[in-house]
């Protein structure tokens, strides 16, 4: 089976940093390629140039990645074509999905992360089998493990962006035990802080996560956070807002959920 994924051109696959979603498509394609996949990826900033590229592979399956590029889904043809929406900005954005289903007539299928996404689909009218949930995942031996962190220290890993989405800065205000690594776009973090580590590597990620007893992660908007199962997979455990919580076992004691109430207790 030949298969394209269109990603949105402002991301680099393979990935050279830590961003979550150029990982989970790479991973995609090198799995699919395995199963004896003809599998490729067109990863362009043009609208236009994508549909071109495109059309040039006459897939069978046309995979969109994220939310962009969809207005060219109409000028695809004579193919299977699928929709996955990454970006938690969008979660609960009902009109966002109400726009996507109508501009495409309900010839598409939708591999979502959520239940709530799922649900969505079915209320608008789409049949069950052009909805699939399909978590994120990870390799977990990718990971070092080790029984024993060797700090007791928890970690907040990820893109300090300027919307504070995250909370890294209302964390590392309240001076608790906690590192921070990634990316820092928010000038109002303190970089100069000793708990910023800046950003890692991919390599450092997975060599170096596991020294640490918890993630922390209280963002305010996210589908399924990739982090989580990364942490889970280096043995930490997890502090999460109610946002980060699909597709996880609450019942499992090494995973704390903080009431929504509570985020700024």
């Amino acid at each position: 089976m030949k298969i394209v994924f269109v990603a949105p051109g402002d991301i680099e696959i393979p990935p050279i940093s830590w961003g979550a979603l150029e990982r989970v498509v790479y991973r995609q394609y090198i799995e699919l390629k395995k199963l004896g996949h003809d599998v490729h990826i067109v990863n362009e900033k043009d609208t236009n140039s994508t549909v071109n590229q495109v059309r040039q592979l006459n897939a069978d399956v046309v995979h969109f990645h994220l939310g962009k590029h969809y207005e060219c889904m109409p000028l695809i043809h004579n193919c299977i074509k699928i929709i996955t929406n990454h970006n938690g900005l969008f979660v609960y954005n009902k009109q966002f999905h109400e726009q996507t289903a109508r501009q495409f007539h309900y010839d598409c299928h939708f591999f979502v992360l959520t239940s709530w996404e799922r649900d969505l689909y079915r209320e608008l009218g789409f049949p069950n089998n052009h909805i699939k949930i399909l978590p994120n995942g990870v390799d977990v031996d990718d990971f070092n493990f080790t029984e024993n962190s060797t700090n007791n220290k928890s970690i907040c890993l990820g893109r300090i962006d300027k919307d504070k989405r995250k909370r890294q800065g209302f964390l590392q205000k309240i001076l608790c035990n906690i590192d921070f690594v990634g990316n820092c776009e928010d000038d109002s973090f303190y970089r100069s802080d000793s708990h910023y580590l800046g950003s890692w590597s991919e390599k450092q990620v997975k060599a170096n996560l596991t020294n640490y007893v918890n993630l922390v992660l209280l963002s305010s908007a996210e589908l399924q956070p990739l982090v989580c199962l990364e942490a889970l997979s280096a043995g930490l455990g997890l502090v999460i807002s109610e946002a980060c919580i699909q597709n996880l076992d609450l019942s499992k004691e090494f995973i704390t959920v903080i009431p929504k109430e509570k985020e700024s207790d």
